[in-house]
């Protein structure tokens, strides 16, 4: 049996560097509508803009909001179940990261969109500002920018949000089609699209450039039951629609009776380790394709050198054994820069 922390051999690894794994696939991967692919992603990935001393959300429940001086005790155990990653945003890609996870809300008090989990994190801007820099250095790779929760909003914030992210990404924003036929990183490379936003609100229904919920369905497991959650996982999969994007969460949620009864306790501590216990070897028993493995996420994916992301990425190996000859369609090669 397999020890969950061995990465695949270095000869026999399909990429050559995590930074620019998609760069560095096959000319057969590259080919595959991109919802074929095996892709790693981040579970709330901007937790690592939260702190001990920042104000509590609204995304928690509405009690922890009004309980005065007893707030300052209650943050820190927010916090220690609110982060779940450590690293910033360009570790993450250089990680192999592709996917991410964003949660976001206006601050109180003020006009400014922040992203959040738990507690308040840091405002937009300079996160996405970030991703956009680092995919004009690394221009064979794609990233998927979820937008999952929005609290507090309306349809002037939606509005200022859409405006950042459209001025962030000019020129990279992949259009939205009815049909992911087409898509392969070799036809993105040829378009120079870098970036799939995920937006799941109505008020992108008017906008070319912001896919729709329905496309990328992200079923949510919501047990702390690590059995429950492979059975969750199976069959998600097993329902999943060819036609779409599909994201399978590998991760365990606490509620909030486990967490009063773990008051002292962290997720990274307290579920984490038991959650990547089984959640790596079903990875590894899973293939990517039209009905297979495509966006899975996890918590501190950087555990053990990024051993997440290689294992996901590992997995597309299978869809060169599906057949030996390329599929049609002339192979563009896209030279990252140095």
């Amino acid at each position: 049996m397999q020890n969950i922390d061995d990465a695949p051999p270095e000869e026999t690894a399909i990429y050559k560097n995590l930074e620019f794994w998609m760069s560095d696939l096959p000319p057969q991967l590259k080919t595959l509508p991109i919802n074929h692919l095996a892709i790693p992603g981040s579970h709330d990935t901007m937790t690592y803009t939260i702190s001990r001393k920042g104000e509590i959300g609204p995304d928690g429940p509405k009690f922890l909001r009004h309980l005065g001086c007893f707030k300052m005790l209650a943050k820190p155990v927010i916090f220690n179940w609110s982060i779940t990653q450590h690293d910033d945003i360009k570790a993450q890609l250089n990680g192999g990261i592709r996917y991410l996870d964003l949660r976001v809300a206006r601050k109180d008090g003020v006009n400014e969109i922040c992203f959040l989990h738990g507690l308040y994190g840091a405002a937009v801007e300079e996160p996405l500002e970030d991703i956009a820099d680092w995919l004009t250095s690394h221009p064979g790779e794609v990233v998927i920018l979820d937008f999952q929760h929005f609290y507090q909003f309306n349809d002037s914030l939606h509005n200022m949000l859409i405006n950042i992210i459209e001025r962030t990404f000019k020129g990279k924003l992949c259009p939205i089609f009815p049909s992911f036929t087409h898509i392969s990183l070799q036809w993105l490379a040829l378009e120079k699209y870098q970036v799939f936003v995920i937006y799941r609100n109505v008020a992108v229904m008017n906008h070319t450039n912001f896919w729709f919920s329905s496309l990328w369905v992200t079923p949510w497991p919501n047990t702390v039951n690590p059995v429950h959650l492979i059975k969750f996982l199976d069959e998600s999969l097993e329902s999943r629609n060819p036609r779409t994007g599909f994201v399978s969460q590998c991760l365990l949620t606490p509620d909030t009776f486990y967490v009063v009864k773990h008051v002292f306790g962290n997720l990274e501590r307290d579920l984490v380790d038991v959650c990547r216990n089984n959640t790596l070897p079903w990875i590894r028993n899973k293939k990517p394709g039209s009905d297979g493995l495509n966006i899975v996420i996890s918590d501190f994916v950087s555990y053990n050198d990024f051993l997440f992301a290689k294992t996901v990425i590992q997995r597309n190996v299978e869809m060169l054994k599906v057949s030996s000859k390329p599929i049609s369609g002339k192979y563009i090669e896209v030279q990252s820069k140095s």
